[in-house]
């Protein structure tokens, strides 16, 4: 470990820290993580890929300590170092020439020049390097002269600074011409060569970049970040403006990265502003409040993750796949929302006001219409495997009424933990539907419920193994109850002491739905009947609330 003096350019204070060298790095000191290639330091960044140099802004480039050390270049090759020198002239000579410069920040760009030199043209470069795969330092060494050339006539005062670093006051376009760095190393491609590729994939602007008057050949533009890491800490002067218009104070580079964040917090801003206002004419107003507040937290939820364009089309993909393995017999989104939470939130949201009534959990994706109607004490079972298990009880209301006619549809898996629906053919089993009688009552045959694995097999399968959950859910049958004038109850009962009530994949289990389920012996039932194998019997009595309107009731 070194030891440094640095100044804190935020806080104005100087203070002493502990930093690792490494050969051709900028370490940051003790305390800190992030490590990068030493360059200018500015909020800048640039990215080539797909033919394109990509540049943007943004707080996460800005470094707010940094060690630059020339014993960690000696290691760099000699034509790195030497186009790296020339790269630095590039940004010394892109301040020299700039409207907003001070004569402190002039003579620091000055100085850059002439010390590499003894021993402007960004966008140009950007442009052959994403469609060239060319190395950037190389890249800016090669072109700087021509640049210079180019733009010395419009800007004679910024070419006289830069010829006089170079030796070459009365000449500085050959001054630069004439150093050997771009001779003896000009840029390797890093793919195929110009010649295996389309010119005009050099010629369209700068993704990354936002769209502003284009420089003539006395005036450049200077990108603000670059002018407030390079020159900021060195002299004050008149405020850089970018091309937006907007103004950045050089000499604080947190007011930077706050404006920076401003504007990119103000663009996201717009984009979900719009998107609510879209819903804005629905003629429904359930339908209206619904999609506003979806758009607004779908947006906030992005924002907060600060999802990439890479994640949300894998989750795209990932939504796309449950699409396709849900059909009549298997409803994979029932079971994305079960696994979220999102099931019981909405039971929770929903459950009935009054108090007494049974409690409602999740409804599961094995629901089947048109299940069998079976009579009073029938059997559901239609051959699932599994103990005997005698399910009776009663249907009442709140105040203790009884339901008579109430309908119960009851399904469940069975001792394999596999419900009919995953059986290959069209046989229903572990399932069927009832009426109470004349005094709510009700009872039917089953098998007594086991313990299983919610489908794994499917993209949500894939959701939990990669999160490290779980997918077992406790023993349990469904129950689906309605009656007139009252509000229709999904709910389960859940057998006691089953090893997965505290870890239920779909956190459907409550207190209340937990039942003994009672083994019972070989020998006569209570409806009459003679059992020759061990069964088991429970007793579950509902009780529905009140409808509060009729879209909560059914036959």
């Amino acid at each position: 470990m070194n030891t440094a003096i640095v100044e804190d350019v935020a806080g104005g204070s100087v203070r002493e820290f502990e930093y690792q060298a490494l050969p051709g790095r900028v370490v940051f000191g003790t305390g800190a993580a992030r490590t990068r290639p030493a360059s200018e330091v500015t909020p800048i960044w640039g990215l080539t890929g797909n033919d394109r140099k990509t540049t943007g802004a943004g707080p996460v480039a800005l470094l707010r300590i940094v060690v630059h050390d020339p014993e960690l270049t000696v290691s760099l090759p000699a034509d790195l170092s030497a186009a790296g020198d020339l790269n630095g002239w590039r940004t010394a000579s892109r301040h020299s020439g700039h409207p907003w410069r001070n004569p402190v920040s002039a003579l620091i760009a000055e100085e850059g020049i002439r010390a590499p030199a003894s021993g402007l043209h960004p966008k140009i470069c950007h442009i052959l390097g994403g469609a060239y795969g060319l190395p950037h330092a190389r890249t800016h060494a090669v072109v700087l002269p021509h640049v210079l050339a180019f733009n010395a006539p419009g800007a004679p005062d910024p070419a006289r600074r830069i010829g006089r670093a170079l030796g070459a006051a009365a000449d500085p376009v050959g001054g630069a011409a004439r150093t050997d760095v771009p001779a003896r190393h000009p840029p390797r491609p890093a793919r195929a060569g110009p010649a295996r590729r389309s010119t005009r994939r050099g010629r369209g602007p700068d993704p990354g970049h936002r769209p502003g008057r284009q420089p003539d050949a006395g005036r450049h533009r200077v990108a603000a970040g670059a002018a407030a890491g390079g020159v900021g800490r060195h002299g004050a002067g008149p405020p850089v403006r970018d091309d937006s218009g907007g103004t950045i104070v050089i000499l604080d580079p947190d007011q930077q990265v706050d404006q920076l964040t401003e504007e990119q917090t103000a663009r996201e801003q717009a984009v979900t502003d719009e998107a609510v206002a879209s819903f804005a004419g629905s003629d429904s107003a359930r339908l209206r409040e619904i999609m506003q507040s979806l758009v607004r937290h779908l947006h906030a939820f992005a924002r907060d993750v600060r999802l990439t364009q890479a994640e949300w089309e894998r989750g795209v993909e990932f939504l796309t796949r449950v699409g396709h393995i849900t059909d009549d017999k298997r409803q994979e989104f029932i079971l994305l929302s079960d696994v979220l939470g999102l099931s019981m939130l909405t039971v929770g949201i929903n459950a009935p006001a009054s108090a007494g009534a049974t409690e409602s959990t999740v409804f599961g994706p094995f629901f089947v219409e048109g299940a069998p109607e079976v009579p009073l004490d029938g059997d559901i079972a239609g051959g699932a495997k599994g103990t005997p298990c005698y399910v009776t009880g009663t249907v009442r209301s709140t105040d203790g009424t009884p339901l008579p006619g109430a309908r119960i549809e009851v399904w469940e898996a069975d001792e394999d933990g596999l419900y009919d629906v995953q059986y290959p053919g069209d046989r229903m089993a572990g399932r069927g539907r009832l009426r109470a009688g004349d005094s709510g009552e009700y009872r039917f045959w089953s098998v007594l419920p086991s313990a299983y694995g919610i489908p794994d097999d499917g993209p949500v399968g894939e959701l939990l193994a990669a999160a490290g959950r779980g997918s077992m859910r406790p023993a349990h049958l469904h129950f689906k109850v309605d009656a007139p004038g009252h509000q229709t109850l999904i709910t389960h009962i859940f057998v006691a002491g089953d090893e997965h009530l505290e870890r239920d994949a779909v956190f459907g289990v409550k207190d209340s739905l937990v039942h003994e389920f009672v083994p019972e012996p070989p020998g006569r039932a209570p409806d009459g009947s003679q059992r020759d194998e061990p069964w088991s019997r429970v007793g579950f009595d509902i009780v529905l609330a009140p409808a509060r309107d009729n879209r909560e009731t059914s036959a």
